[in-house]
């Protein structure tokens, strides 16, 4: 019995995880031909020929994808510059307890306090206003719900950031990347080149799966750009939602296309860029 529960909880746990999205995306690809949903008459291929004729699913697509890239990317850049140049800060100091408190802010409560701080209502369009640096509250410059998703990706920043950050700094110390440079300063190089050619290649070839599906994770994320973006152009998440709430019935099929798409094609991409990380990250 003690040997039969880890086996129950293991297929448990892979039905819910594999099964259930597998399930998913099988509805999804039936839906897409006809052969599943409220509007199932049979097998038919037009929503998959009419899928090249509209640019919406590719727009989308491209745009999560440069928000997700840019967010990361900062991210990554801000928490090696944090956690390669203020070592003794955050050995000693509060700043490590510091960057576990936006972890405890969820993600919907974060944009919705940056939509009262940054849009042209909010409090710096406000503070500006009366400052006399704008001359009106429109003048204020567009940081919500624009078409660069500037909103957006600093959201995205301000959670990922401090995630980085404490995972760089695990993986630092567990390095033990301290008696590396006392080795590499023995040895003549200096904390420029310690930095550059042990310590950032080291971090960021340990934590590149992580990174991976903190990019996947921005991808779809879909409460921050329901809030801060626009309309036009939306991530992914949204796109999808928005097709699969529509009043017009005849939108599902389309709707369940897009979505195998989407799912199946980050399917393809992660599984070998995970496997190809980790593979590199020992």
């Amino acid at each position: 019995m003690r040997f039969r529960l880890p086996k129950l909880l293991l297929g448990g746990y892979g039905l819910l995880v594999v099964g259930l999205p597998l399930a998913g995306l099988a509805y999804a690809l039936l839906g897409s031909v006809g052969l599943a949903g409220p509007l199932a008459a049979g097998f038919t291929g037009r929503y998959w020929l009419a899928l090249g004729h509209d640019p919406g699913l590719l727009y989308a697509a491209l745009y999560s994808a440069g928000v997700a890239l840019v967010a990361v990317g900062l991210s990554t850049g801000l928490a090696l510059a944090l956690v390669l140049g203020a070592q003794a800060a955050l050995r000693r100091g509060p700043l490590l307890g510091l960057l576990y408190v936006p972890l405890l802010m969820p993600a919907l409560v974060l944009a919705f306090y940056l939509f009262q701080l940054l849009s042209r209502s909010g409090w710096l369009s406000r503070l500006s206003y009366q400052a006399g640096l704008t001359s009106r509250l429109e003048a204020f410059p567009e940081l919500v719900q624009d078409a660069a998703g500037v909103g957006i990706v600093l959201a995205h920043v301000l959670l990922t950031f401090p995630f980085l950050a404490l995972l760089f700094q695990a993986i630092y110390q567990e390095s033990r990347l301290d008696d590396y440079y006392q080795l590499t300063r023995t040895l003549g190089a200096s904390a420029g080149q310690f930095r550059r050619r042990v310590a950032l290649p080291l971090l960021l070839r340990r934590a590149a799966p992580t990174l991976l599906l903190s990019t996947v994770a921005t991808l779809g994320a879909y409460d921050i750009p329901l809030l801060l973006g626009r309309p036009y152009p939306q991530m992914l998440s949204v796109y999808l939602t928005t097709r699969l709430q529509r009043f017009d019935l005849r939108e599902l099929p389309a709707a369940y296309l897009a979505g195998f798409v989407v799912a199946g094609g980050l399917l393809v991409l992660l599984v070998p860029a995970l496997r190809y990380t980790r593979r590199h990250a020992l």
